[in-house]
């Protein structure tokens, strides 16, 4: 098999999309030539930048995420995402629906979509999420969206797979803001209210903010800011606290 590893890692070194989708597959089962693959294409990988985005169910991660991609692919660059959608606990089956919010990018010839199964991961994403990725990186494309699964307090995975991480919330998630501060609301490097043309958006954003305010007055870091709803100036995560925005994405 030594001979077909080799083949997937030179296809995917080459951008070949049937040899990535190979290898994520692979990857995926736990194949035990998956090892082989990723020590042969590691000293390509650490070139693509890696977005987290994950939220509550129903926030719209997957419209943001298909929004995010149409944007990159504006400035002529190669897009992966890996889209997780939960495992049944009953069936072990996954719907993989969440490209069906993809439709502006999904026949693009330089976006790449893997729809992976939690397969009983908590943490948010497939247990090889980051695999995958680093296949994706190895293949030349330049940003790799990483969507995770409707995710609560403490599903915060995508936090250490991701460069920055975009936690999407809805005006409806009211007093839930409370709930998940001590968890999902400091992972975030941005905010995105999304469907801010609801009734409630506006104390979501101040409840987001009240955090914030928190965070900034007990941070050991430089005293943080929050920017206007409107900024989409990056942050780093660890200095400032992240800035909110605010979306009407149609689905």
């Amino acid at each position: 098999m030594k001979g077909g590893v080799n083949t997937i890692a030179e296809g995917i070194l080459r951008g070949d999309r049937r040899s990535v989708a190979r290898g994520i597959s692979l990857v995926e089962n736990g194949a035990p030539e998956s090892l082989e693959l990723l020590k042969g294409i590691f000293p390509k990988t650490g070139i693509a930048y890696r977005i987290g985005i994950t939220g509550p169910p129903g926030a719209g991660k997957s419209t943001i995420t298909n929004k995010l991609a149409g944007h990159f692919r504006r400035m002529k660059q190669r897009v992966g995402i890996i889209a997780v959608d939960p495992t049944s606990p009953f069936t072990g089956g996954a719907l993989l629906g969440d490209r069906v919010r993809m439709t502006d990018v999904e026949l693009d010839g330089d976006v790449f979509i893997r729809s992976m199964a939690s397969r009983g991961s908590l943490g948010g994403l497939s247990k090889k999420a980051k695999e995958a990725a680093d296949i994706l990186d190895a293949s030349g494309h330049h940003v790799v969206l990483m969507e995770t699964v409707g995710v609560g307090q403490s599903e915060l995975d995508v936090a250490g797979a991701a460069d920055t991480t975009i936690v999407v919330l809805v005006p409806e998630s009211g007093d839930g803001i409370q709930a998940m501060k001590a968890g999902l609301m400091e992972i975030a490097d941005f905010f995105v209210m999304n469907k801010s043309d609801r009734p409630g958006a506006d104390q979501a954003i101040m409840s987001i903010k009240m955090i914030l305010g928190f965070r900034s007055s007990t941070a050991s870091s430089s005293p943080g800011r929050v920017r206007s709803p409107t900024s989409s100036t990056p942050s780093r995560r660890g200095s400032t606290p992240s800035p909110v925005t605010s979306t009407r994405c149609r689905t």
